[in-house]
């Protein structure tokens, strides 16, 4: 049957038809055939021969019923026992003569359907159902091979009493992969409501995440450049709107799909300096895991405020180690480096970050010296400034 094993419901239907087949082969066994075996014990031409087949299917229905009562699949020993079934019948038959096979001496036809039913219906409607077929075929072949044609029609009779009572379990058996079927699909459904669902509820929570950093950093900047408060003249101006379009693409590029998420947000950041004409030099070196979220926005937010200022030259280094990456950046800011006249709030890092995120404007006036910022998220920012030129490194450690 092939019963997907990981849905609860379907492995208790299984295994209960599994349960009520073994006991109806056993009880076929000992409550029907073998009384006929004793019965009729001295007319066989090989009792032994009886016995054998009798005690083939008794060890078969002793193996199966352990695994089935244990709800446990037979594996590869199910066609084994299926070859001593058909060993077991083939014995019983051979072993009386030919004018006694429709006589009460030939005990095992009614109970090797049951057999086959035991070892198959877990795998199979049609699997089963050719093994019911072939055995009743081979009970009539071998009823007009042995000069017995004259009862094919007391076998006829008999194949549709003992089939009549086999086919309902096997036609059961193709109703329950039906609802199997259809509670898989039901469930599967279901499970690709519940994952939309999820997504959404994600996606809306994402959107909502995005409105609440634009709304901090990019709306008071556009309000004052829609009311005309804003003096472009002024190169502070500037570079707070060059800084703030860089924030922005980084924040949409933190939304891509991409296999080194640090490296790619460091490019959209450097994106906008060599569209305006400054020489970018980006190199990496090394491999480093994946910093989350919060650390990636500290450790791009250096890189991304002294690019916002550079008027000719930055260059900007990965150095990555399976512990941990550092970010260094080397540039000639156009103006002091005295930190940006952020909005109120408005630094996003600074908002998930922590000190790291921070250490731009509060912690580096001083431009002849050097600073160190231990962030929350593992990001250590130090600013060394000499003359023109300013040197920053935000180092990231994992937590190991």
């Amino acid at each position: 049957m092939a019963e997907p094993a990981g849905h609860p419901p379907v492995g208790r239907l299984l295994h209960g038809l599994r349960l009520a087949t073994l006991a109806i082969a056993v009880t076929a066994l000992f409550g029907f055939a073998l009384p006929l075996l004793l019965t009729h014990a001295e007319t066989y031409r090989s009792l032994a021969q009886q016995v054998l087949a009798f005690g083939l299917l008794t060890a078969v229905a002793g193996l199966a019923g352990v695994r089935i009562v244990r709800n446990r699949s037979l594996g590869r020993a199910r066609w084994a026992m299926l070859a001593a079934v058909v060993a077991a019948s083939a014995l019983a038959v051979t072993g009386i003569s030919a004018d006694a096979l429709m006589s009460e001496q030939e005990w095992s036809f009614g109970v090797i359907g049951w057999f086959g039913l035991l070892l198959l219906v877990d795998h199979g409607v049609a699997a089963t159902a050719t093994f019911l077929g072939a055995h009743t075929v081979a009970s009539f072949a071998q009823l007009a091979l042995v000069g017995q044609a004259h009862e094919i029609a007391d076998l006829v009779v008999v194949a549709a009493i003992v089939l009549g009572c086999q086919l309902p379990v096997l036609a059961g058996a193709a109703t329950l992969r039906g609802l199997v079927a259809t509670a898989s699909a039901a469930s599967a459904d279901a499970a690709r409501v519940r994952t939309a669902e999820a997504i959404a509820a994600h996606l809306h929570a994402d959107r909502r995440a995005r409105y609440a950093d634009l709304a901090t950093t990019c709306v008071p900047l556009l309000t004052e450049l829609s009311t005309g408060s804003a003096d472009l003249r002024d190169e502070r101006v500037r570079r707070r709107y060059a800084v703030a379009a860089a924030r922005l693409r980084r924040l949409f590029a933190e939304h891509d799909e991409v296999v080194d998420p640090l490296l790619h947000e460091l490019r959209a950041c450097l994106d906008l300096a060599d569209r305006t004409g400054v020489a970018v030099y980006l190199g990496t070196c090394g491999e480093w895991p994946t910093p989350p979220l919060a650390a990636r926005r500290a450790l791009t937010e250096p890189a991304l405020r002294i690019v916002g200022t550079a008027t000719s030259e930055v260059r900007v280094t990965l150095l990555g180690s399976p512990g941990g990456v550092t970010v260094s950046v080397v540039a000639d800011p156009g103006i002091a480096d005295s930190g940006i006249d952020e909005p109120a709030g408005g630094d996003p890092a600074a908002a998930t970050a922590g000190p790291a995120g921070t250490a731009g404007p509060a912690g580096t006036d001083s431009m002849d010296g050097t600073d160190d910022t231990a962030g929350t998220d593992g990001v250590t920012v130090t600013r060394l400034v000499d003359g023109s030129r300013v040197w920053v490194e935000a180092r990231w450690q994992a937590k190991s």
